[in-house]
């Protein structure tokens, strides 16, 4: 995956510096009122998205690994144990994400869409985006490259862990695989602390136990043509940085302006960076005083308006003070009432605790008679309950005896179960597995037949070639005769008219017979050189189209299987062995001649064009997609060998554009020749 964080970091930082920008804001309000609801946005988007840290801290580390098992002795010391263990532990980080990323798909396909007209102080600008990301990942069959950049991150993984299981299938990690694995913490012995190879294993080690992400990110993300507002405004920063590149592209008067701003900033910066540290504590201090001065003209200001607080709270307080002596007059003469009142209560006080002892005798006599009548119940109750628990124990007792019953047999049931599944999901995988086996020898058979019918087609196409070639023989000599023979009866005729005449026009009719006979040679001599040349073409180039059709075919079965696959077809094998059958190409090859244009289907070549004298093969590139059709839906695989990618790269592009199929671009490196381009594809 291509590495966007620097241009995400310039990215937040542009948006941060703008945020309070006039022009900025300005310019996206304009974008905005210029939307005129057609912005769109469609695709989908399946990724891995991958922490490189992880992957890259493990790269780096393999040779230091291999280096270390190759450097020590065939014997279990600490530290070829603590190797042993890191790989262990390392393969179990790796294949804990890779098991989780290998069955998701990584194919991308997103086109955005937005146009704006604007009007900015007279100044008119148009905007068109038209953005189209188009990725579809495959899987590298070369693993052992120099320049890893080259794979794709997953390929990277997966050359981690070819890395790995090739360092436990060392002898050395073979013979001490039964020993006891390191647990933490290491023992760091002179060798892990100073031999280079085992400080970068311990490095790696620390790494795998501090690294607590997740380390991958699956997203699978699907646009249905609503763009939203965050997208928006996005594609609008993007559009306001277009326009302001464009300014200073077409302005070098604005360019050259910024620039000396932009040194002019720089310097000031660099300045006060290089500033002597006494002169920096000077502008601190003189910066110091003036906020200290301004600090108390506020402080004195505040100081101030509290002293006018204060005497307006002063005089609250005198004449709250009024009010409190008025308030004691008033609470004195309350408190003469209360004692008055203090007294009759005292009298009502002893009259009520006369009355209180009299009612507390009555209460205890009726109290006593309740106890009594309360024991006697009481007795009778705990009599009650000891009889119900006797009764209550038996039954719990046959209650639990049922229990341990029901769950014995529960267990055996279970366990039957269980072993009834385990033999049933055995039986249907060794069916399963046996008619896929069946399913794989009869695809390869019919594919064998195929060929083989393939070749026999050939041949019979050489014999009818051949055969084509001596009936032109045999017509040239017919209508050789034919004319001859027409020539002398009109001799015949032209003496019977009249003797005289004859001896006038003899040499004239003799001639136009001759001519006539050298036209009548000639062109059948070019319809037989061109049946020839074809046919020789077809030789010649018979090989690398046989091979090159039989790779094209495996390709474009691969897609097709993909396809019905996806359909959720179940017999899609019949579909392939029938699809077979319609198999087209479109050849484009180079000859002595020039660059021909081929249609080839199951070894019978029909040649479209012949470019004279050209050696360019994207002038085949018109004809070739003008000729192609039928095909929508379908899928159309592409393959090259011994040329670059770019013709068939744009060839590919024309069909998209033209049909809506999928295309798949791919290069041949299992044939030798001197330059071929395959478009395959089913057709009537």
């Amino acid at each position: 995956m291509v590495d966007f964080s620097k241009y995400y970091r310039s990215y937040k930082y542009m948006q941060d510096m703008l945020k309070s920008d006039f022009t900025h804001n300005y310019i996206e309000e304009a974008l905005k009122d210029g939307d005129e609801g057609k912005d769109s946005i469609f695709g989908k988007t399946n990724e891995k998205v991958i922490d490189m840290d992880w992957v890259i801290a493990i790269e780096e580390t393999l040779p230091y690994i291999q280096k270390a098992i190759d450097e020590q002795e065939s014997f279990a010391i600490y530290e070829n144990r603590v190797l042993l263990t890191l790989i262990h532990k390392a393969l179990m980080f790796v294949d804990d994400k890779y098991s989780k990323m290998k069955d998701v798909p990584n194919d991308s396909y997103n086109n955005i869409t937005m146009n704006r007209h604007l009007e900015l102080n007279q100044q008119k600008l148009d905007f068109s985006v038209n953005y189209v990301n188009e990725n579809q990942e495959s899987l590298a069959e070369d693993l052992d490259v120099e320049n890893i950049e080259s794979l794709s991150d997953f390929d990277r993984i997966r050359r981690i862990r070819q890395g790995l299981n090739e360092c436990l299938a060392t002898p050395l990690m073979k013979e001490i695989a039964k020993e006891p694995q390191v647990k933490p913490p290491l023992t760091q012995t002179n060798l892990l602390k100073e031999n280079p190879n085992f400080k970068k294993a311990v490095e790696l080690w620390s790494f795998l136990d501090t690294y607590k992400k997740q380390g991958f990110e699956l997203v699978g993300e699907e646009y249905n043509g609503k763009m939203t507002d965050e997208n928006k405004k996005d594609v609008y920063l993007a559009m306001e940085f277009q326009h302001f590149m464009m300014s200073i592209t077409t302005n070098p008067a604005l360019r050259k302006m910024l620039q000396e701003k932009y040194e002019e900033e720089n310097a000031l910066a660099k300045e006060e960076a290089d500033r002597p540290e006494k002169v920096k504590e000077m502008v601190l201090e003189a910066q110091t005083e003036a906020v200290h001065k301004e600090e108390i003209e506020k402080l004195t200001a505040e100081i101030t308006e509290l002293k006018q607080k204060i005497a307006e709270q002063k005089q609250k307080i005198e004449e709250q003070a009024n009010i409190i002596k008025t308030q004691e007059g008033k609470i004195a003469a309350l408190e003469n009432e209360r004692e008055s009142h203090a007294k009759q209560v005292e009298q009502m006080n002893a009259d009520f605790a006369e009355k209180t002892r009299i009612a507390e005798e009555n209460f205890a006599n009726r109290l006593s008679a309740k106890q009594k009548e309360f024991d006697d119940a009481q007795t009778a109750h705990n009599e009650y309950v000891t009889k119900l628990n006797t009764d209550n124990a038996n039954k719990i007792a046959e209650l639990n005896t049922n229990h341990s019953n029901e769950v014995a047999q529960l267990k055996s049931d279970y366990e039957n179960r269980i072993d009834t599944i385990n033999k049933e999901n055995a039986t249907a995988t060794a069916n399963l597995k046996s008619d896929y086996e069946g399913q794989i020898t009869s695809m390869k058979a019919d594919y064998t037949s195929q060929i083989k019918n393939y070749e026999k087609q050939i041949a019979d196409i050489n014999a009818e070639n051949a055969k084509n070639v001596k009936e032109l023989n045999d017509n040239h000599a017919k209508e050789i005769k034919t004319i001859t023979k027409e020539s002398e009866k009109r001799m015949a005729d032209f003496e019977k008219e009249t003797t005289k005449k004859m001896n006038d026009t003899i040499a004239d009719v003799k001639k136009k017979a001759k001519d006539e006979v050298r036209q009548a040679e000639k062109t059948a001599k070019e319809k037989i050189a061109e049946a020839k040349g074809e046919n020789k073409l077809f030789k010649k180039k018979k090989e690398v189209f046989e091979a090159a059709y039989a790779a094209g075919s495996v390709g474009l079965m691969a897609m097709l299987a993909e396809k019905y696959a996806s359909e959720g077809r179940t017999d899609f094998a019949d579909h392939l062995v029938s699809a077979t059958a319609a198999i087209r190409a479109i050849m484009i090859a180079p000859t002595p001649k020039g660059i021909t244009l081929t249609m080839y289907t199951h070894g019978s070549a029909k040649l479209l064009k012949l470019y004279a004298g050209v050696t360019r093969y994207d002038v085949a590139i018109g004809d070739t997609v003008s000729s192609f059709g039928g095909v929508e839906g379908q899928p159309v695989f592409i393959s090259f060998a011994g040329v670059g990618s770019e013709v068939a790269d744009e060839i590919a592009g024309k069909i998209k554009e033209t049909a809506d199929c999928k295309v798949t671009v791919s290069q041949n490196r299992r044939i030798q020749s001197t330059g071929i381009i395959g478009i395959y594809f089913c057709g009537e």
